[in-house]
């Protein structure tokens, strides 16, 4: 449950944080994994949201205007000469790798330096 909750309100974060830019998504990723989340995987629960709530912006420029959304997909698709679901789902890929990475890497950071401190976190 304490996952659950977790999951939804960094997914709900991230969608947030992403209006401002893509650039907002591992900083946001980044303080998740710095504050060491007592959660299991917490670079794996930032990169589930991350995508999640990628996905939700997607959804929502979809239902926007879905003959944009669509032109745009084929023909991006056909520039990288890759079908539209394969170019929408690495999208989503590229969000939960940066989610991952950035909260990995911070929390790697944070108990780093919390040993070297001797903090008993």
């Amino acid at each position: 449950m304490k996952r659950l909750f977790s999951l939804v309100a960094l997914a709900a974060a991230f969608a947030l944080a992403v209006r401002f830019g893509w650039w907002a998504l591992p900083v946001v990723a980044a303080l998740w994994g710095g504050m060491l989340p007592s959660v299991p995987s917490p670079a794996g629960t930032a990169a589930l949201a991350a995508a999640s709530a990628w996905g939700v912006w997607l959804v929502i420029d979809w239902r926007a205007d879905p003959g944009a959304f669509g032109t745009l997909a084929v023909r991006l698709g056909s520039v990288m000469n890759l079908p539209p679901v394969v170019l929408i789902l690495i999208t989503l890929l590229l969000a939960a790798l940066l989610a991952w990475s950035a909260a990995a890497l911070a929390g790697a950071m944070v108990h780093s330096l919390a040993q070297r401190s001797g903090d008993s976190r």
